[in-house]
């Protein structure tokens, strides 16, 4: 028996909201979810929008050998996932900035699906993440359904971010067409989102997969809008979740080290290399765009309509129903 269903998603919309650095795109579906844990409540875990590409190599990533002192950095795209992996690096590494600003955030904590879905990438970062020192820091956008088996019975350390849709939405639309070369309209893009079309969709239940097991995985949940609000209160779980005790002064230093600003212009921790990366596989300039790029909370009413942000209300509630779990704004 195959391990995954392969849906190929070829209406004129999925094919307008796909970006040349990835092509095409499938739905890729767990065939037999029996492995995975329980939960709080019965549901059927979500598929994933990915590419032919990532077909290849979902068999690999399913049988990963996992160990108990890897740390995985969870998340949907757009999400927190960058300012995550450095908060948790640092605090699992004794705050040791020396080595954090001498090596690259990418090799610290390894995209582990990267080489899958961008086209002519050069490397193999399943192959890193097999070969990286233990403890092992590993960061995927995947949902529980596709993360590889072992996880669920090693039981490593696993800390998810959560962002509220709309403004995930705005930010991976900017990410989509400067970082993808995505040429199309944010309308189409938009409407992607709406019918689960997107790339790593659908974001809702990949959050309520993670929160449905949150507890009997002992995953550490954490909402990047708290981070914006109130980062001592995520710093103190997180030190706890690592049996970490810093000063209040050494909490302050982290918090600053953390912050938007000082993150945004620290090129160890920005991801200025995957731009890099893009520019010298697609052989343009990326133009006008940050890695991190606002990081507020609330920022889609900049950008998206009146009509949109009842749309996405709508498709948000849609999507939470029969769970006890709701975004923060």
């Amino acid at each position: 028996m195959a391990l995954f269903t392969i849906k190929p998603l070829d209406s004129p919309l999925a094919k307008a909201v796909a970006a040349p650095i990835h092509g095409p795109t499938v739905e890729v579906h767990l065939a037999d979810s029996s492995y995975l844990p329980a939960g709080e409540r019965q549901r059927k875990p979500t598929h994933c929008v990915l590419t032919p590409q990532f077909v290849n190599e979902a068999e690999r990533i399913h049988n990963l050998t996992v160990y108990e002192d890897d740390v995985w950095i969870l998340s949907f795209p757009k999400c927190g996932t960058t300012w995550t992996q450095e908060m948790v690096w640092l605090v699992s590494h004794d705050l040791d900035y020396k080595t954090a600003a001498e090596v690259n955030l990418l090799d610290r904590s390894i995209f582990l699906e990267f080489s899958a879905f961008v086209l002519n990438f050069p490397g193999d970062t399943i192959a890193e993440v097999e070969k990286a020192n233990r403890p092992r820091h590993i960061q995927c956008h995947l949902p529980i359904a596709l993360l590889p088996k072992q996880i669920w019975t090693v039981r490593p350390r696993l800390i998810y971010c959560a962002r509220n849709p709309k403004d995930a939405t705005v930010s991976f639309f900017h990410h989509h067409r400067h970082l993808h070369g995505y040429q199309g309209s944010m309308q189409d893009f938009l409407d992607g989102i709406l019918t689960d079309q997107v790339l790593f969709g659908p974001q809702i239940p990949h959050t309520l997969d993670i929160w449905n097991v949150r507890q009997e995985m002992n995953i550490l949940f954490i909402h990047f809008e708290d981070m914006k609000k109130n980062m001592p209160g995520v710093l103190r779980r997180v030190c706890k979740y690592f049996n970490k005790s810093y000063t209040d002064q050494q909490l302050a230093e982290l918090e600053k080290h953390l912050s938007f600003d000082v993150m945004k212009t620290n090129k160890s921790a920005n991801n200025s290399c995957v731009l890099e990366l893009v520019e010298s596989l697609s052989g343009k300039k990326v133009e006008n765009f940050q890695f991190m790029r606002k990081g507020k909370v609330g920022a889609h009413s900049e950008e998206l309509s009146p009509e949109y942000i009842a749309k996405l209300n709508e498709y948000t509630e849609k999507g939470l129903l029969g769970s006890d779990f709701r975004f923060k704004a």
